[in-house]
């Protein structure tokens, strides 16, 4: 490490390697470092029962240094100046100790309060938002549906409030906000989920899922007004193609198929459960009240298995899956989608 010492001279630090044959105080493996000791930190203070442990890993910030770190006979590790601090670069919430000056060339998050990576969470930093429980898990589940209200510009909005308002309008009306809320988030959720099972190195936002749950909303409300309809196989035949037009869509670049495909059997089985429907005669309604809760049992069961999948049995790589959410029709028609994770900047 290089250090500036009170003489303005820079050079190299004095390293100091404790081993289980050659112990340092009070049997201590794990020594000081430029700028951190527990025997001058005076908060946290490194006193019994909360000592410091033995492990420079689990060391925490020192907030405030005592006053005999400033005087001249001050161990020379606590009285130079530090100019390398924690430094968390990219999405990979990668650290580094380094400058300023190169934290910031690199448009990483400089860490000026701390000294060692150990007491940074860079992955925190790179996904912000509420911070995590545990900083080795990243337990931000609540973007499952944060995501839904996020968009990826103006047009991306555009279309977004151009869809609802010709799906949701008239079957708000139907069958008021409560339900159809109820299948728009869930929808929305199911449809996140799935993305992030079968494509999870891709970046995405948007309530493509939700959108599609309300498309499957339009065609339970069409199969249930069958019977009173005057020409239903022509309005079929607009929807079949309508539908069929926005999945073949979900085959381009950045546009989410998985989302598309589970928030549509989502929305499809909830519409199902939830919808105002008309019964003709005794037999039709036990049909229908047996269909219900088929529809409701398969809404929980299919959403379990998504959350099992993702959280306990994830999928790191699939090749396959790709094909299903952009066809490659030249070698990098779908080249830059996916988030490289192995990826790494140089040091410069």
């Amino acid at each position: 490490m290089v250090y500036q010492n009170r003489k303005g001279i820079t050079r190299l630090s004095v390293w100091k390697k404790w081993s289980e044959l050659a112990k340092g105080p009070d049997g201590r493996l794990s020594g000081s470092v430029c700028g951190q000791d527990p025997n001058y930190c005076k908060e946290p203070a490194s006193v019994p029962p909360h000592e410091w442990p033995d492990d420079i890993t689990r060391w925490p910030i020192c907030r405030k240094r005592i006053a005999a770190v400033k005087k001249i006979h001050a161990a020379e590790h606590m009285a130079c100046e530090v100019i390398g601090h924690p430094c968390c670069i990219g999405i990979h919430g990668e650290c580094r100790i380094t400058t300023r000056e190169y934290c910031n060339f690199v448009r990483g998050y400089f860490h000026e309060e701390a000294t060692l990576c150990s007491q940074v969470s860079c992955l925190n930093n790179v996904c912000g938002m509420i911070p995590f429980h545990n900083p080795d898990v990243p337990d931000q589940f609540y973007r499952l549906w944060t995501s839904l209200f996020i968009h990826a510009g103006v047009l991306h909005l555009l279309i977004s409030v151009v869809l609802q308002y010709y799906l949701m309008r008239d079957v708000e009306k139907l069958a008021g906000p409560v339900r159809i809320g109820v299948i728009y988030i869930v929808s929305g959720i199911a449809g996140n989920l799935a993305s992030a099972i079968f494509v999870p190195y891709r970046a995405e936002v948007g309530p493509s899922g939700s959108q599609f749950g309300l498309l499957a909303c339009v065609f339970v409300e069409f199969i249930n007004s069958w019977q009173m309809m005057r020409n239903p196989w022509r309005v079929l035949a607009k929807l079949v193609v309508m539908t069929l037009t926005f999945f073949l869509v979900g085959l381009l670049p950045w546009v989410d198929n998985y989302a598309h495909i589970f928030g549509f059997i989502f929305g499809f089985l909830l519409s199902y459960a939830l919808l105002p429907f008309v019964s003709f005669g005794p037999y039709d309604k036990r049909r229908k009240v047996l269909l219900i809760w088929v529809c409701l049992v398969a809404v929980v069961v299919m959403l379990t298995a998504l959350i099992i999948l993702f959280y306990v049995t994830p999928i790191y790589e699939c090749k396959i899956c790709e094909y299903l959410n952009c066809i490659p029709l030249t070698r990098d028609f779908c080249a830059e989608q996916n988030i490289n994770f192995n990826k790494k900047l140089d040091i410069i």
